[in-house]
């Protein structure tokens, strides 16, 4: 491994380790949570039906420790479909026990240990915005669409308004379309979560609601296609 990739390593392994040890934000980011749990079944409505639409493999690029690829599982996805990538070990073999049937990978997802075209689709979900710098940025989205096939979809989920969190950077619409071409197409998405954590029981009710109020929407959902390859002589 190359020093500057070891350094990002070790980087995102300290920025885990502090959160693991801070018990706020262990509160806050609790699975159990019926905010957090409306957070991600509001993506899932949309990627569960890009998976079932392809029978090709899908790729979860910076998959932690697997929960969007029991996810796809549980949604009727065979598990020899999905594959997973993620830059600590240690998250990936909770990934691989998490999911089984599944393949998880360490890798980093700027140079993805796969071959061209290989995927249908490629989820890139809050990793962009992990990442040190824009040079990481362009590159990452440079590998996911590398992979992924002729008529397969790319989808990232970011944050589109500023963060608290200084661990993370802010990954623009531009920052996308510049690297991956004006065929993106953008919707604002999901409830700010800090408010979606404080619903409680009435999350079913309100969340659904409250995420249709622009202002309040702190994500956006990209989707890149990739053209089909052309069929001219």
């Amino acid at each position: 491994m190359a020093a500057a990739d070891e350094a990002d390593r070790q980087r995102v392994e300290s920025v885990y380790g502090a959160y693991a040890a801070d018990p706020r934000k262990a509160a806050a980011w609790a699975s159990g949570n019926p905010g957090n749990r409306a957070i991600r079944e509001e993506v899932a409505a949309r990627i569960v039906g890009l998976a079932l639409a392809t029978e090709g493999p899908v790729l979860d690029a910076g998959c932690g420790t697997g929960w969007w690829l029991t996810r796809l599982a549980a949604a009727g996805v065979p598990p020899q479909r999905l594959t997973g990538v993620d830059l600590l070990a240690d998250r990936v073999a909770a990934a691989g026990r998490r999911a089984p049937g599944t393949q998880a990978h360490t890798a980093d997802a700027r140079a993805l240990p796969f071959e061209d075209a290989r995927f249908d689709l490629v989820l890139l979900f809050t990793v962009l915005s992990s990442l040190h710098d824009a040079s990481a940025v362009r590159r990452a989205l440079d590998e996911a669409a590398r992979v992924t096939a002729p008529g397969g979809t790319v989808v990232i989920w970011e944050p589109r308004v500023p963060t608290l969190n200084r661990a993370t950077r802010r990954v623009r619409e531009r920052d996308v379309t510049a690297v991956l071409g004006p065929g993106v197409s953008s919707r604002p998405i999901t409830l700010l979560p800090p408010l979606a954590r404080r619903l409680g029981r009435a999350t079913p009710r309100l969340y659904p609601a409250l995420a249709r109020v622009p202002p309040l929407r702190s994500h956006r959902l990209m989707e890149w296609r990739r053209p089909q390859a052309s069929t001219s002589a």
